[in-house]
């Protein structure tokens, strides 16, 4: 019986916009001093106006310009299309989902590598092309799980809504700098006391705008724990669709690489900050699921995957 997945925000991706919650609070509060000159009589209207402006997450341009301005990516050519279309589309018949909502883009890049961006956009590596078709279908079957998961929509919202408050910060923190190198350019003890003064003032007045920077370092790993529960809810929502075995041959390989290792020697704050789990808990993962077998390619076993 064919699985059938619907569209809704899973516990991780409710999870990542609980823990936006103070950065958002203090984006509200830097949005509404920066219009409060602008429309003295109508404070809330900055506000309000900015709130509704998250409806931007939703454009199917703005998956467009994500993918291609912040994550570098690139529209398929023919022979890639020819690869990648046909997966995907048997992606999505598995999924009981119209494979027109999804766009594929391309990132140039010698590691293997996918992505889910926005509400709309499955990126995969050139050197993701590489992999034997029904592996490579595994994947995209893995970032079709973020979007019916809700992950990458989460995400974006968060970004948006986030972006006065850390825009804030930024600008705070260039200030600073500018004013100690100024300082160290005049070399003499009354500029140095006083652009450390200055400093000392503007990171009050950056903490008095945007209070969640004192939250960070709570924040942080637990937005990277949620990002890690995202990608095993990924990985289930495959296996769900009767990836599972072929996606943990993918894994493994990357198992075989190293990748695991090259975690294994990284320091406690930099597992704790990770992303993604390791392989290997992956895997253990997926093996905790016993799903439906492996779905029917309907005559597409015979696709050879572009080189990359």
């Amino acid at each position: 019986m064919r699985a059938t997945r619907r569209r809704r925000f899973d516990l991780s991706a409710v999870s990542e916009l609980l823990l936006a919650v103070p950065t958002v609070l203090s984006s509200l509060l830097v949005v509404t001093l920066l219009g409060k000159p602008v429309t003295p009589q109508s404070p809330w209207l900055f506000p309000v106006l900015w709130l509704v402006s998250g409806v931007i997450a939703f454009l199917p341009v703005t998956d467009g310009a994500l993918a291609w301005l912040v994550h570098r990516l690139r529209r398929p050519t023919p022979s890639e299309s020819q690869v990648l279309v046909p997966l995907l589309e048997s992606v999505c018949d598995t999924a009981s989902v119209d494979p027109r909502r999804y766009r594929l883009w391309i990132q140039n890049s010698r590691e293997i590598n996918a992505m889910a961006v926005g509400g709309r956009v499955v990126g995969v590596s050139t050197a993701a092309l590489s992999l034997p078709p029904r592996q490579l279908e595994a994947v995209l079957a893995h970032e079709v799980g973020h979007h019916l998961a809700g992950h990458t929509r989460a995400s974006l919202l968060r970004w948006w809504y986030e972006l006065p408050a850390r825009l804030a910060v930024l600008l705070a923190f260039a200030l600073g700098w500018g004013v100690l190198e100024a300082g160290a350019a005049l070399k003499t003890r009354p500029a140095m006391v006083t652009s450390l003064v200055l400093v000392a003032a503007l990171a009050v007045v950056a903490v008095a705008v945007s209070p969640w920077v004192l939250l960070l370092p709570v924040i942080a790993p637990l937005l990277a724990l949620t990002s890690r529960r995202a990608e095993l809810r990924a990985d289930r929502v495959a296996a769900e669709l009767g990836y599972g075995p072929l996606l943990l041959e993918v894994l493994q390989r990357w198992r075989n690489e190293g990748h695991d290792v090259l975690r294994a020697r990284a320091g406690l704050r930099a597992r704790m900050l990770a992303s993604h789990p390791s392989c290997t808990q992956r895997i253990s993962k997926l093996y905790e699921t016993r799903t439906a077998p492996e779905p029917k390619l309907g005559g597409r076993q015979s696709l050879k995957p572009t080189e990359a």
